[in-house]
């Protein structure tokens, strides 16, 4: 039996075992029919792009925590500088996401995603080689490109082929398998670099080749839309859903409040691990920081979304995930210990390990199944903001409060920027319900301004 067909059998054999109370993923949604044995035929691909979640995550913060360290022990360069080198990687991601998830709707989610992890290669190879502060800038733009490709078409690819299923389950189990990759992945760059800096990049990028493999080898090519939509799809009508998504108002106000909740969201990829070492003195510590952050998502995120959906709209819980993950922050101000941090990461991190499955499940709820991509990649534009915004500020407060002496400055910054956004999510949510019938009528106008 050829191996790809052993891996699929199993695969099936392993998901089909578990009860149906047990593993939801069965129960149908609301609005999609889909056969039994049509689903069973999805059940290797969405595997194996779950599986790829885990891998990319975890070959993600196998080198992206350490990128900062490197840049200030190795490279001798500031804080803020380090923040701008992240800050410029995941705007290009972001940024670009927009545009090329268009594409992806036209050009194929596989494809574009196979694309972007070649890129990846590329990009964290030239990463672990940069000898100074504009090649490591000059990299995280190719590696930002390589994400900007699988990112939003890899959601799009799980969204699309999970129909049928609940998506909620599958939204909430890719936000799991993503947290082991980032539990396990610092501690094997840590241990990692205590060789070279460059081992640890050549291994991220290698498993983001391994990556490809999976994906040429286990994933069909996934049909966004039909295939008569498809082939009437040029230029004008790719980038015209760009505009269809823009006159969605609601969800353009979410992504302005979402753009503030990642502000929050990123620090634990700049001033988190620069504080953990200089409380402690040890890079090593860094892994306590993920590993706390991510075990806590492993063992709660499931559960916790499936009890707050019984109680609350996936907005409500946005609101109060970023309250939760800006009281962690602000009380990071007073943190002089190991313990102490440790404990303000374990609020943090009960704030983050409910929002980021709501935003998927509403990004969904939004699009048609014809500009999933579209709307997955219009929400990035959130992140790219936020990320900028939170890596920069991230790093020129962690430097102004080493060099003033008020060392809490950062962290409550941070805190007082949740409350903010905090009252504007809240305030979306009353604004989404006064405007309901307008936001009816929005999905039909884009439904009914797709190609047929």
């Amino acid at each position: 039996m050829p191996v790809r067909r052993q891996v699929s059998f199993l695969l099936k054999t392993f998901l089909l075992a578990y009860p149906r109370e047990i593993y939801p993923m069965y129960q149908k949604s609301h609005t999609d029919e889909v056969s039994l044995v049509e689903r069973r035929k999805q059940l290797p691909a969405i595997l194996v792009l779950l599986l790829n979640t885990g891998l990319m995550w975890f070959g993600f913060f196998m080198l992206i925590p350490l990128v900062a360290l490197h840049a200030t022990r190795d490279l001798g360069v500031s804080a803020a500088l380090a923040g701008m080198v992240l800050a410029v990687r995941q705007f290009v991601q972001q940024g670009l996401g927009v545009f090329i998830a268009a594409i992806a709707d036209w050009f194929g989610y596989r494809r574009m995603m196979l694309c972007g992890l070649l890129i990846r290669v590329v990009g964290f190879s030239y990463l672990a080689f940069a000898p100074d502060l504009f090649h490591l800038m000059l990299s995280g733009v190719v590696a930002g490109i390589g994400g900007a490709c699988f990112d939003s078409s890899g959601k799009a690819a799980l969204a699309a082929i999970s129909r049928g299923y609940n998506r909620e389950t599958i939204f909430s189990w890719t936000a799991t398998v993503g947290n082991i990759g980032m539990t396990t992945g610092p501690l094997l760059g840590v241990a990692l670099l205590r060789f070279d800096f460059k081992v640890v990049g050549l291994a991220s990028a290698t498993i983001y080749l391994g990556c490809a493999v999976l994906l040429l080898l286990f994933v069909p090519f996934i049909p966004p839309a039909s295939v008569h939509t498809a082939q009437h799809y040029g230029a004008a009508q790719v980038f015209g859903q760009l505009g269809l998504v823009w006159q969605n108002r609601p969800f353009l106000i979410l992504n302005l409040m979402m753009a503030g909740y990642y502000i929050l969201y990123v620090q634990i990829n700049i001033t988190l691990p620069l504080l953990t070492v200089k409380l402690t003195g040890s890079e090593g510590d860094i892994a306590l920081i993920y590993g706390v952050s991510s075990g806590l998502a492993i063992a709660f995120q499931y559960i916790s979304v499936k009890v707050l959906r019984h109680w609350f709209q996936p907005v409500t819980i946005i609101g109060l995930g970023t309250g939760l993950a800006g009281l962690g922050l602000f009380g990071v101000a007073f943190a002089n210990n190991l313990a102490s941090l440790l404990g303000c990461v374990v609020v943090y991190s009960l704030g983050r390990l409910v929002v980021e499955p709501m935003t998927y499940i509403i990004t969904a709820q939004y699009a048609t199944n014809e500009t999933m991509a579209s709307y997955f990649g219009f929400s990035a534009l959130a992140l790219a903001l936020g990320s900028i915004c939170g890596n920069l500020l991230g790093g020129w407060l962690f430097d102004l409060g080493n060099h003033t002496g008020l060392i809490g400055l950062c962290w409550l910054t941070f805190g007082a920027i949740s409350l903010l956004i905090v009252v504007g999510i809240f305030w979306f949510q009353s604004y989404q319900a006064r405007h309901s019938s307008n936001f009816i009528l929005i999905n039909e106008k884009v439904a009914t301004h797709l190609p047929d």
